[in-house]
Protein backbone atom coordinates (compact mmCIF):
# COMPACT_ATOMS: atom_id res chain seq x y z
CA UNK A 1 0.00 0.00 0.00
CA UNK A 2 1.32 3.46 -0.89
CA UNK A 3 -0.20 6.33 1.02
CA UNK A 4 -0.45 10.05 0.30
CA UNK A 5 -1.34 12.89 2.64
CA UNK A 6 -4.20 15.08 1.44
CA UNK A 7 -4.47 18.38 3.32
CA UNK A 8 -7.86 20.00 2.85
CA UNK A 9 -8.45 23.75 3.24
CA UNK A 10 -5.88 24.50 5.93
CA UNK A 11 -6.15 28.11 4.82
CA UNK A 12 -5.98 31.43 6.61
CA UNK A 13 -9.71 32.05 6.17
CA UNK A 14 -10.57 28.73 7.84
CA UNK A 15 -8.11 29.14 10.72
CA UNK A 16 -8.18 32.88 11.42
CA UNK A 17 -10.50 34.56 8.92
CA UNK A 18 -13.98 34.51 7.42
CA UNK A 19 -14.84 30.87 8.25
CA UNK A 20 -12.78 30.26 11.37
CA UNK A 21 -14.12 28.18 14.22
CA UNK A 22 -12.65 27.90 17.69
CA UNK A 23 -11.81 24.22 17.02
CA UNK A 24 -9.99 24.79 13.73
CA UNK A 25 -6.80 26.30 15.14
CA UNK A 26 -6.41 23.23 17.37
CA UNK A 27 -5.81 21.07 14.27
CA UNK A 28 -2.55 22.80 13.34
CA UNK A 29 -0.29 21.00 15.83
CA UNK A 30 -1.50 17.54 14.76
CA UNK A 31 -1.29 18.48 11.09
CA UNK A 32 2.33 19.56 11.57
CA UNK A 33 3.09 16.21 13.21
CA UNK A 34 1.51 14.26 10.32
CA UNK A 35 3.30 16.43 7.75
CA UNK A 36 6.63 15.77 9.44
CA UNK A 37 6.15 12.00 9.14
CA UNK A 38 5.09 12.15 5.48
CA UNK A 39 7.97 14.42 4.57
CA UNK A 40 10.50 12.22 6.39
CA UNK A 41 9.03 9.15 4.66
CA UNK A 42 9.19 10.90 1.27
CA UNK A 43 5.52 10.12 0.64
CA UNK A 44 3.34 12.44 -1.48
CA UNK A 45 1.89 15.52 0.19
CA UNK A 46 -1.01 17.18 -1.60
CA UNK A 47 -2.77 20.38 -0.60
CA UNK A 48 -6.31 20.84 -1.93
CA UNK A 49 -7.35 24.42 -1.33
CA UNK A 50 -10.49 26.44 -1.79
CA UNK A 51 -9.73 29.07 -4.40
CA UNK A 52 -12.94 30.95 -5.11
CA UNK A 53 -14.22 33.44 -7.62
CA UNK A 54 -17.23 35.63 -6.89
CA UNK A 55 -19.59 33.46 -8.98
CA UNK A 56 -18.58 30.09 -7.47
CA UNK A 57 -21.58 28.16 -6.15
CA UNK A 58 -20.23 27.99 -2.60
CA UNK A 59 -20.18 31.77 -2.22
CA UNK A 60 -24.00 31.79 -2.19
CA UNK A 61 -23.96 29.41 0.79
CA UNK A 62 -20.91 30.50 2.80
CA UNK A 63 -20.24 34.07 1.69
CA UNK A 64 -16.86 35.30 0.51
CA UNK A 65 -14.00 33.10 1.71
CA UNK A 66 -10.70 31.91 0.28
CA UNK A 67 -11.13 34.31 -2.62
CA UNK A 68 -8.53 33.89 -5.35
CA UNK A 69 -5.47 36.07 -4.76
CA UNK A 70 -6.33 37.03 -1.19
CA UNK A 71 -4.44 36.34 2.01
CA UNK A 72 -7.42 34.26 3.14
CA UNK A 73 -6.82 31.76 0.33
CA UNK A 74 -3.21 31.07 1.36
CA UNK A 75 -2.15 27.97 3.28
CA UNK A 76 -1.62 28.70 6.97
CA UNK A 77 2.07 29.63 7.35
CA UNK A 78 2.93 26.99 9.98
CA UNK A 79 2.07 24.21 7.53
CA UNK A 80 3.03 25.87 4.26
CA UNK A 81 3.90 23.59 1.34
CA UNK A 82 7.52 22.68 0.65
CA UNK A 83 9.12 22.55 -2.76
CA UNK A 84 7.92 19.47 -4.66
CA UNK A 85 4.63 19.14 -2.81
CA UNK A 86 1.43 19.38 -4.81
CA UNK A 87 -0.98 22.32 -4.57
CA UNK A 88 -4.42 21.97 -6.12
CA UNK A 89 -7.02 24.71 -6.37
CA UNK A 90 -10.63 23.63 -5.94
CA UNK A 91 -13.90 25.48 -6.37
CA UNK A 92 -16.27 23.05 -4.64
CA UNK A 93 -16.21 20.99 -1.47
CA UNK A 94 -14.45 17.96 -2.95
CA UNK A 95 -10.73 17.91 -3.64
CA UNK A 96 -11.46 15.63 -6.61
CA UNK A 97 -14.28 17.46 -8.37
CA UNK A 98 -12.93 19.34 -11.38
CA UNK A 99 -9.29 18.92 -10.28
CA UNK A 100 -6.35 16.69 -11.15
CA UNK A 101 -6.13 15.08 -7.69
CA UNK A 102 -6.99 11.57 -8.95
CA UNK A 103 -4.35 11.85 -11.68
CA UNK A 104 -1.68 12.89 -9.16
CA UNK A 105 -2.57 10.02 -6.82
CA UNK A 106 -2.58 7.42 -9.61
CA UNK A 107 0.65 8.80 -11.10
CA UNK A 108 2.27 8.26 -7.72
CA UNK A 109 0.77 4.74 -7.47
CA UNK A 110 -1.16 5.72 -4.35
CA UNK A 111 -3.94 3.46 -3.14
CA UNK A 112 -4.63 4.98 0.29
CA UNK A 113 -5.02 8.55 1.46
CA UNK A 114 -4.67 10.18 4.84
CA UNK A 115 -7.01 13.14 5.22
CA UNK A 116 -6.45 16.14 7.47
CA UNK A 117 -8.03 19.57 7.35
CA UNK A 118 -11.20 21.56 7.46
CA UNK A 119 -13.98 20.88 7.79
CA UNK A 120 -14.41 17.19 8.61
CA UNK A 121 -18.10 17.31 7.87
CA UNK A 122 -17.95 19.35 4.64
CA UNK A 123 -14.86 19.49 2.41
CA UNK A 124 -13.04 16.59 4.04
CA UNK A 125 -16.25 14.52 3.86
CA UNK A 126 -16.83 15.25 0.16
CA UNK A 127 -13.19 14.54 -0.64
CA UNK A 128 -13.49 11.23 1.24
CA UNK A 129 -16.65 10.36 -0.70
CA UNK A 130 -14.94 10.92 -4.03
CA UNK A 131 -11.88 8.97 -2.85
CA UNK A 132 -14.15 6.07 -1.88
CA UNK A 133 -15.89 6.17 -5.28
CA UNK A 134 -12.45 5.85 -6.90
CA UNK A 135 -11.38 2.89 -4.78
CA UNK A 136 -8.91 4.54 -2.40
CA UNK A 137 -8.56 3.36 1.19
CA UNK A 138 -9.16 6.24 3.58
CA UNK A 139 -7.61 7.26 6.89
CA UNK A 140 -8.77 10.38 8.74
CA UNK A 141 -6.62 11.91 11.46
CA UNK A 142 -9.05 12.71 14.27
CA UNK A 143 -7.01 15.47 15.93
CA UNK A 144 -6.07 17.07 12.58
CA UNK A 145 -9.67 17.75 11.51
CA UNK A 146 -12.49 19.80 13.01
CA UNK A 147 -16.21 19.63 12.30
CA UNK A 148 -18.36 22.67 11.67
CA UNK A 149 -21.88 21.16 11.80
CA UNK A 150 -21.88 17.38 12.29
CA UNK A 151 -19.97 16.50 15.44
CA UNK A 152 -20.66 12.79 14.85
CA UNK A 153 -18.65 12.79 11.61
CA UNK A 154 -16.49 9.84 12.69
CA UNK A 155 -19.34 7.34 12.70
CA UNK A 156 -20.37 8.52 9.24
CA UNK A 157 -16.87 8.11 7.76
CA UNK A 158 -16.49 4.61 9.20
CA UNK A 159 -20.01 3.45 8.28
CA UNK A 160 -20.21 4.96 4.80
CA UNK A 161 -16.60 4.96 3.53
CA UNK A 162 -14.99 2.22 5.64
CA UNK A 163 -12.49 4.84 6.80
CA UNK A 164 -10.00 4.22 9.56
CA UNK A 165 -9.99 6.99 12.17
CA UNK A 166 -6.59 7.48 13.78
CA UNK A 167 -4.78 10.01 15.94
CA UNK A 168 -1.72 11.94 14.80
CA UNK A 169 0.59 10.02 17.13
CA UNK A 170 -0.39 6.80 15.27
CA UNK A 171 0.48 8.08 11.80
CA UNK A 172 3.76 6.15 11.44
CA UNK A 173 2.01 2.89 12.21
CA UNK A 174 -0.91 3.70 9.90
CA UNK A 175 1.19 4.40 6.82
CA UNK A 176 3.12 1.17 7.27
CA UNK A 177 0.21 -1.28 7.67
CA UNK A 178 -1.53 -3.26 4.99
CA UNK A 179 -5.13 -2.21 4.48
CA UNK A 180 -7.45 -4.87 5.86
CA UNK A 181 -10.79 -3.17 5.19
CA UNK A 182 -13.58 -3.32 7.75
Amino acid sequence: MKTALVIVDMLNDFLEGALKTKEAINTVKATKQVLKVFRASKLPVIYVNDHHYINDFEIKVWGKHAMAGTEGSRVFAEIAPHKGEYIIEKHTYSGFYGTHLDYILRSNEVDAIVLVGLDADICVRHTAADAFFRGYSIFVVRDAVAARIDQSWEKYFVSVYGAKIINSEDIRKAINIKWKGN
